[in-house]
């Protein structure tokens, strides 16, 4: 597939609402999507992308930093003859799905929208560029005419989960679509990765997902390459940064039960790498100013185990 460069792809993306009336829909029966077990298809718009798939996920008001890393992580999906499949929303799902058309990387946009009110509308440039794509599509949760609900979103997530052949979140707070798709992606035991970086991916990594450096774009394409080389047999590498070695430690130690501050020989000290692993979403407030590890599992060592 040919690429785009980025001027290209931004004059795209920030084309007028009227792009969206040149997209012509058809359905597509579950069956067809490889969802045998779902009983209602999408209306597809373009191409359906070959399997197999690489979810790119996260969060719609996402950091820089995190973003930066989206081509890295697009182009080792590329090397290895992937398709991205995302869910067409700001932040996260814009920023891959835009890379994937300066990369010439087939994708699916999967909307929770009827055709006539693609969603976000902010985004009709991009979906209209995405379908004109030989090899790529936009699908619709919803037939047209159908009436958008808030459990529309719940269902999209599903379908690009239940497509996907693997799962990154790059960005996720504790209580988000993005942390509950990593969530079901583990359930149904589809190869799932979290960027370390925010409270939603720290709990990912602790119930079982495969950690992904942020440091830099470099790192995290290592990283992803290994994964995607073997996504279930390699050791998951331990999301406690080394400057928060010796809170982890004194918190393993602890157990269940967790600790105070005043446990520690500085407290200050504690204060900070408390508030950094709260941030990260390595640890649990399991009392008013007691804290124990996320991954701490009964009998008192962490464990990657998923979460029942």
């Amino acid at each position: 597939m040919t690429a785009l460069s980025r001027s290209q792809v931004r004059a795209q993306h920030g084309a007028g609402r009227a792009d969206h009336l040149c997209m012509r829909t058809r359905p597509v029966d579950a069956a067809a999507l490889g969802l045998p077990r779902v009983r209602r298809g999408l209306e597809l718009a373009g191409d359906l992308p070959p399997a197999p798939r690489l979810a790119i996920i996260g969060a719609r008001a996402a950091h820089r930093r995190l973003l930066r890393l989206i081509p890295a992580i697009l182009a080792v999906a590329a090397r290895r003859g992937l398709s991205l499949i995302s869910g067409g929303a700001l932040g996260v799902d814009t920023a891959a799905h835009r890379e994937a058309l300066i990369a010439g990387v087939p994708q699916l946009a999967i909307l929770p929208a009827a055709p006539e009110e693609p969603y976000p509308p902010s985004n009709l440039g991009l979906f209209a560029a995405i379908a004109a794509r030989p090899g790529s599509g936009v699908a619709f949760a919803l037939a047209p005419g159908g009436k958008p609900c808030r459990g529309l979103f719940a269902s999209r997530n599903r379908y690009v989960v239940g497509m996907a052949a693997a799962v990154v979140v790059v960005e996720a707070a504790l209580r988000s679509g993005s942390r509950g798709s990593g969530r079901l992606a583990l359930r149904l035991g589809v190869p799932t990765a979290a960027v370390i970086g925010s409270p939603g991916c720290g709990a990912l990594i602790g119930a079982g997902a495969r950690s992904i450096p942020s440091d830099s774009p470099e790192a995290a394409a290592e990283a992803i390459e290994a994964w995607l080389a073997d996504p279930t047999g390699a050791p998951k590498p331990d999301p406690w940064p080394p400057r928060l070695a010796g809170l982890a430690a004194a918190l393993t130690e602890a157990g269940e039960e967790g600790l105070v501050i005043d446990d520690l020989e500085d407290p200050l000290a504690a204060l900070v790498a408390l508030t950094e692993a709260d941030a990260l979403g390595l640890v649990v407030e399991v009392a008013p100013g007691r804290y124990r590890r996320r991954d701490q599992a009964p009998g008192g060592r962490p464990s990657l185990a998923p979460a029942p």
